[in-house]
């Protein structure tokens, strides 16, 4: 019945290089907006922009 009884594994860890090679993509992944877009749509939109638009006009 020992044996049958569930136990705990801790997850593995990564590597360094794994952990590197994982950081360096999302790097590459945050600059590939930048580069393909100027503009500042892909973060959404500019707070002045926002709160002008939904001010109350008198």
């Amino acid at each position: 019945m020992m044996a049958d009884m569930p136990h705990w594994v801790p997850p593995k860890k990564p590597d360094l290089m794994q952990q590197i090679r994982e950081m360096e993509e999302r790097e590459k992944q945050r600059n590939s907006h930048k580069q393909t877009d100027n503009t500042d749509t892909t973060k959404g939109m500019n707070p002045m922009e926002f709160f002008t638009n939904y001010a109350v006009k008198d």
